[in-house]
C-alpha cells in the first residue's frame, strides 16, 4: 500500500526541518554542513584577534556525530545558545554518532568571526545495535554499517560469521564485544591481516539476514536498524478485539450527528479513515465541522493497546505495506470512519466569518454516519468539470457542499499565505510495483485541490483544537517548530543571492542589525520562492529553504510553529496513526467524561484537574513521540531508497537527464526527472573543480551549480549500500 499522502503540507514543512530523518540520504548535505565544513578546514590554522584570544570556557551537553575522519561535532541541547560544537580528533573520547556528550567548549574570537570548539569530557553511548555488510578476507571478517553517520569499520568474529552461516557481502546485525555499547577503540589496533581494513570498534554477529544483493535481506536490515515493532502481542490484539467488537450506541454525552452531511476524502487506497468534514453556512458565516474517529474510546490509557500505540509512535508507510500504530481490528475496522457506517467520533467544530477567519472552536463526542467514501482523484475530477464528471452521480448527495468547501478553501489558502504560510515543493515519488512486488515505474505524487482542501481544514481543526486546550488549562502535546537559526539563515540568503534573487530582509538589518520577526521572515521567503518560480528554480530554492529549517517536534509547552506562522498547535486529527493525536484525544475525552460537560470551548470553565493524569505524562510522551517520529521518516526513506536503486539496477547504461540538486568536493549528487537519487563524481570530469560553500562544480568554462541540468549514463546501482552512480555524457 502506498504512503498515505492526505493533509501533506504540514508534513512537508514538519517531517524534515534540519536532517528530515533520511537515512542514507546525502543529497543537500552539503549545504546542511557547509559551516561545519569551514570549521573543519579552519580548525588547523585560526589567526585570533590579539586583544581576545580566548572569551569564555563553558561546559555543555548535546549530541556527538562522528565524520568517519577522526574529527566530529556536537550539537548542543536547545536552550544552551551555542552552535554546533567542532571536536578535533584527538578530543573525541572514543564517541560514536548518536552518542550523548559532555564538553568543555573554547569560545574564541577570531578575525574571521566567532568559533566553538570543544573536547569531549564524558560519552554516554547509545548504540547497541549496528545493522551493515559483512566484508570476509583471509582470516579476518569485517562490517561496514549501513548508515553513513557511524563512519566506522567493525572488527567481528570469522567464526561468527560462520556459526550464522553469512557470507561475503550480506545483511548483518552487530552487538559490541564485552560491553552493553559500542565506543571507538581508537587506540587499539584490530588490523592483525596485512589486508584487512584498519577497524577501530569490534562486536559480534546477532543475526544475519541475507544476501546484500536481495530486496528481502535488505528490507528486513532496514526494519532492524530503525527499531520499527512489526508484530503485535497477544495482549495487545486481545484487548483490541474486545473492544473493537463493542456495539455503536448513542449515549448520554454524546450529539448524534447520523442526520448531518458527512464526508470522508482520501487516497484511493487508503484503509484507516480517521477524519471526515462537514460544512454549513451561516448568517456571518460558516461553521467547518471536522470528525476524527474517537480512538480514545477504544485505546484506554494504560491498556495494553495504548502501550504498544506509545511504543510505536506512528503508522509507518513503506512502498509495498503499512506498519500501522494500531491492530487492523481498530485502524481498520471499528475506527476507520467508513461510509454508510455508525462511528463514533471526536468532533471539532469551528465558526468562522465571512472572512475565513476563526472565532470560536467546539469540541465533543459525536456518532456520525459517512455518507460517501470520497477519494482525492474523484473530488479533484468534480471540481474540474462539475456534473460532467462521470462521478457526479455518486457525490450527488454532497455535490454542493463539496463545492461550497471549495470555495470556504480557497478563502483560507489566502489567509494561509497572507500570514507567511511557507509552501515548499518537496516533490514525492510514488512506485509502482508489478505483480512480483518488483518496481516497474516511479511516477510522481500528484496534489490537486481536493488535497490541499483536506490539509487547510485540518490545519484549521489542529490550531482551533491547540487554542481550546491551552485556553482552558488542560495539558496537551504541540506541535513546534522554531524559526531557522541565524546561520542558515545567511547561508541560505547566499545562495538565493549567488542565483540573482534578493534576499533582502531576511537576515539582520539596519544600523542597529535589528531580527526580522518571524512573519517578515516567512513573507520574505515567500517572496523568494515566488520570484524563484518566475525565473524556473523553485523546485532548487525549495529544496534548499527545506534544508535551512529546524527540525519540528512535540512537546507540552506550547510554542509557534514557524513554518506554518500559527502561534498555537497540535495534532488532533489522524489519532489511527499518530500517537500525539490518540494523546490529545485522551485529554479531551478525560475532561468530558469526568466533567460531565458536553463540550469542552472558549464558552465553558473547567474545574479542578480532570486531566491530572496527562499532566504529569505529557513531558516524555513529547520526547518519545518526537524520536518515533524520526525512526519512521528514517526506515520509510531506506526502503524506499532501496526500491529505487533496484529499479535503476536493470537500467545500468541507460541515460538520463538530471538536474543537480547538490554539490560536495567529491562531485554532485543529482535527482532524475522521476525523482531517482544518486551521484556523480567529480573524478568523471576532466580537471573539475568543485567548491562546496558556493555548491558549484566547474570543467572549463562549464559551471554545475543546484539546478544545472545535465545529461549522464547510470554506471552502478549497488542495492546493498542503496548506492547510485552516473557518469556525466560530455561534449
Amino acid at each position: 500500500m502506498p504512503r498515505k499522502n492526505a493533509k501533506r503540507r504540514e508534513k512537508v514543512i514538519s517531517r524534515a526541518m534540519g536532517k528530515r530523518g533520511r537515512k542514507q540520504n546525502p543529497a543537500l548535505e552539503a549545504f546542511e554542513n557547509a559551516p561545519r565544513a569551514r570549521e573543519k578546514k579552519k580548525a588547523a590554522g585560526r589567526v585570533y584577534a590579539s586583544d581576545d584570544r580566548l572569551d569564555t570556557r563553558t561546559v555543555i551537553t548535546g549530541t556527538f556525530s562522528y565524520s568517519g575522519r577522526g574529527f566530529g561535532f556536537v550539537t548542543p541541547d536547545e536552550g544552551d545558545g551555542t552552535g554546533d560544537v567542532f571536536i578535533p580528533p584527538r578530543e573525541t573520547s572514543g564517541a560514536m554518532s548518536g552518542d550523548r556528550v559532555t564538553v568543555s567548549v573554547k569560545r574564541m574570537t577570531r578575525t574571521d568571526g566567532e568559533g566553538a570548539e570543544g573536547e569531549v569530557l564524558s560519552v554516554e553511548p547509545v548504540n547497541s545495535s549496528i545493522i551493515g555488510t559483512l566484508h570476509l578476507g583471509r582470516g579476518w571478517a569485517t562490517v561496514t554499517p549501513d548508515a553513513r553517520r557511524f563512519g566506522v569499520e567493525i572488527a567481528v568474529p570469522v567464526k561468527d560469521a560462520e556459526h550464522a552461516g553469512a557470507k561475503d557481502g550480506w545483511k548483518v546485525e552487530v552487538v559490541p564485544s564485552g560491553e552493553p555499547y559500542f565506543t571507538r577503540n581508537h587506540g587499539r589496533d584490530f588490523s592483525s591481516p596485512p589486508d584487512m581494513p584498519r577497524c577501530d570498534t569490534v562486536g559480534r554477529i546477532a543475526a544475519a539476514f541475507g544476501s546484500g544483493l536481495t530486496c528481502e535481506a535488505n528490507y528486513a536490515a532496514i526494519l532492524a536498524s530503525s527499531g520499527i515493532r512489526t508484530e503485535f502481542e497477544e495482549s495487545v490484539l486481545a484487548y483490541a478485539d474486545e473492544r473493537a467488537r463493542e456495539e455503536i450506541i448513542l449515549t448520554p454525552g454524546r450529539t448524534d450527528l447520523r442526520g448531518r452531511l458527512i464526508l470522508t476524502i482520501d487516497g484511493a487506497g487508503a484503509k484507516d479513515l480517521d477524519d471526515a468534514i462537514s460544512l454549513e453556512r451561516t448568517e456571518d458565516g460558516w461553521i467547518l465541522g471536522v470528525h476524527i474517529a474517537d480512538v480514545s474510546h477504544y485505546v484506554r490509557p494504560d491498556s495494553p493497546t495504548e502501550v504498544e500505540a506509545r511504543l510505536r509512535g506512528t503508522s509507518v508507510y513503506f512502498t509495498d505495506k503499512v506498519v500501522p500504530m494500531l491492530p487492523e481490528s481498530l485502524s481498520n475496522g471499528a475506527c476507520s470512519l467508513n461510509a454508510g457506517e455508525d462511528k463514533y467520533a471526536l468532533s471539532a467544530e469551528m465558526t468562522l466569518d465571512r472572512e475565513g477567519r476563526r472565532i470560536g472552536t467546539r469540541i465533543f463526542k459525536s456518532v456520525i454516519r459517512s455518507r460517501v467514501r470520497g477519494v482525492y482523484t474523484e473530488v479533484n475530477d468534480l471540481f474540474e468539470r462539475g456534473e460532467g464528471s462521470p462521478y457526479a452521480e455518486k457525490y450527488r448527495e454532497v455535490l454542493p457542499m463539496l463545492l461550497e468547501m471549495k470555495g470556504l478553501y480557497e478563502i483560507l489558502a489566502k489567509r494561509a499565505k497572507a500570514r507567511g504560510v511557507l509552501e515548499l515543493e518537496d516533490a514525492e515519488a510514488v512506485i509502482l510495483l508489478d505483480d512480483e512486488g518488483h518496481p516497474a515505474d516511479i511516477v510522481r505524487a500528484e496534489r490537486g485541490d481536493a488535497e490541499k482542501l483536506i490539509e487547510q481544514f485540518m490545519l484549521e481543526a489542529n490550531m482551533g483544537v491547540a487554542e481550546t486546550l491551552l485556553s482552558l488549562g488542560l495539558p496537551g502535546l504541540y506541535r513546534t517548530h522554531e524559526k531557522p537559526d541565524r546561520e542558515k539563515v545567511a547561508a541560505f540568503a547566499a545562495f538565493v543571492s549567488a542565483l540573482g534573487l534578493s534576499a533582502h530582509g531576511i537576515t539582520p538589518a539596519g544600523p542597529e542589525k535589528r531580527e526580522p520577526t518571524p512573519r517578515e521572515m516567512l513573507l520574505k521567503f515567500g517572496e523568494i520562492l515566488d520570484d524563484a518560480e518566475e525565473r524556473g528554480v523553485r523546485a532548487t530554492v525549495s529544496q534548499v529553504l527545506l534544508r535551512s529549517m529546524m527540525k519540528a517536534k512535540y512537546q507540552s509547552v506550547c510554542a509557534p510553529h514557524f513554518g506554518l506562522g500559527a502561534e498555537k498547535y497540535c495534532h488532533f486529527t489522524s489519532p489511527i496513526r499518530r500517537y500525539p493525536d490518540l494523546f490529545v484525544h485522551s485529554v479531551l475525552t478525560a475532561v468530558l467524561e469526568k466533567t460531565g460537560l458536553d463540550h469542552v470551548g472558549a464558552d465553558v470553565t473547567v474545574q479542578g484537574h480532570p486531566a491530572a493524569y496527562f499532566e504529569n505524562a505529557a513531558y516524555e510522551r513529547g520526547l518519545t513521540s518526537s524520536d518515533c517520529e524520526l525512526r519512521a521518516l528514517e526506515a520509510e526513506r531506506g526502503i524506499e531508497d532501496l526500491y529505487m536503486t533496484l529499479y535503476m539496477a536493470d537500467r545500468i547504461g541507460e541515460e538520463f537527464d538530471v538536474t543537480v540538486i547538490s554539490v560536495t568536493k567529491n562531485g554532485m549528487f543529482v535527482s532524475t526527472d522521476k525523482l531517482v537519487e544518486g551521484f556523480v563524481p567529480a573524478s568523471a570530469f576532466p580537471a573539475a573543480k568543485t567548491d562546496e560553500e558556493r555548491m558549484t562544480l566547474t570543467v572549463g568554462r562549464t559551471v554545475y551549480t543546484l539546478g544545472s541540468r545535465l545529461r549522464v549514463k547510470l554506471t552502478e546501482a549497488d542495492v546493498s549500500a542503496r548506492r547510485i552512480t552516473f557518469s556525466p555524457l560530455l561534449g
